[in-house]
């Protein structure tokens, strides 16, 4: 019998990374987005909004796995940071983990599974990033104090959050789109700049992120819950490239 998922987020970026994921695991996939179609649209920060989406699940429905991928980013400088950014980062990337995760777990097999999307911004803080760094450390902390409660039987389920660096996708692109207007550094600059922070030497790609995703809701990783994971190529190690200040990498060959 075909296990059942959800991902929040899922027509773009690691929400659609980890939606083929899934799907290439033979998971039954149900895709929620904030989207003009109305079979898919759904405002996670809304509590009536996730309502109405549970209200459309086939007739039966329980859930093995949820991928909570939907989110926004934006950076500017602390001081020109309005209240109304703020807030809006925190409702839609914090709040709607909380929305989601509260009234999906009713609607959970046993032994289910809930992983979340915080950031390597929710484990180091970041200039620039005052009000994404506030959310994205927020869902940590919530995925370590939920962890406990809801691996109670009779259920037992799990929940752990993932923490990338920068990764190649539309959300990514458009905050760079209005750097680019802002600083003159261009797109395609950005993501270059990035690449050479990273030890594995590029930035990420939905599918990188997607993929490990579903390996922790699966059962290969039934043990593991209130964990907050990086998934950063190695820069959760540290910055810049520690080879740098050397003539040769031919000692690692």
């Amino acid at each position: 019998m075909a296990r059942t998922a959800l991902v929040t987020g899922y027509l773009n970026g690691m929400g659609k990374g980890t939606y083929e994921s899934l799907k290439a695991r033979g998971y039954d996939v149900i895709g929620w987005d904030y989207a003009d179609d109305p079979a898919v649209a759904v405002d996670v920060s809304s509590v009536e909004s996730v309502r109405a989406g549970i209200e459309r699940f086939p007739e039966g429905t329980k859930l093995d796995a949820v991928a909570l991928c939907a989110g926004v980013w934006s950076e500017a400088p602390f001081m020109q940071t309005s209240f109304e950014e703020f807030h809006r980062l925190v409702e839609i990337d914090l709040f709607g983990m909380f929305n989601c995760v509260q009234q999906l777990v009713p609607h959970m097999n046993e032994h289910g599974a809930f992983c979340c999307i915080s950031s390597a911004s929710g484990q180091r803080g970041v200039a620039f990033e005052s009000a994404y760094s506030a959310a994205k450390f927020g869902i940590c902390g919530f995925v370590e104090a939920v962890a406990r409660e809801i691996a109670a039987a009779p259920r037992r389920l799990r929940i752990n959050a993932v923490c990338p660096f920068y990764v190649k996708s539309k959300m990514t692109t458009d905050a760079l789109i209005e750097k680019e207007r802002l600083t003159g550094i261009t797109v395609e600059e950005s993501y270059a700049l990035e690449a050479r922070d990273v030890p594995l030497g590029y930035v990420a790609d939905p599918s990188d992120i997607g993929d490990f995703i579903a390996a922790l809701l699966g059962p290969e990783s039934r043990y593991v819950t209130g964990a907050c994971i990086p998934i950063s190529g190695g820069t959760h190690c540290g910055y810049g490239n520690p080879l740098s200040s050397y003539d040769t990498e031919e000692s690692y060959d």
